[in-house]
């Protein structure tokens, strides 16, 4: 994965939340994964379902899927 890119991809943008479109996804991370993403959202402010969704959706662009 090209980490610029998923940096740059991470960035805000002025859209209304696909959640309220296409609901919502559970996911089950374990208590230390948890943390982990817990503490870099926390620090680096962006939300946990933004770095998710982007991590996600550059795994499956390079799978070509």
């Amino acid at each position: 994965m090209d980490i610029d890119k998923i940096d740059k991809q991470l960035k805000p943008k002025n859209e209304t939340g696909l959640s309220k479109h296409y609901g919502v996804l559970g996911v089950c991370l374990g208590k230390e994964l948890y943390a982990r993403l817990k503490g870099y959202s926390t620090i680096t402010k962006i939300p946990m379902s933004r770095l998710i969704k982007t991590l996600v959706k550059n795994y499956l662009d390079e799978k070509g899927v």
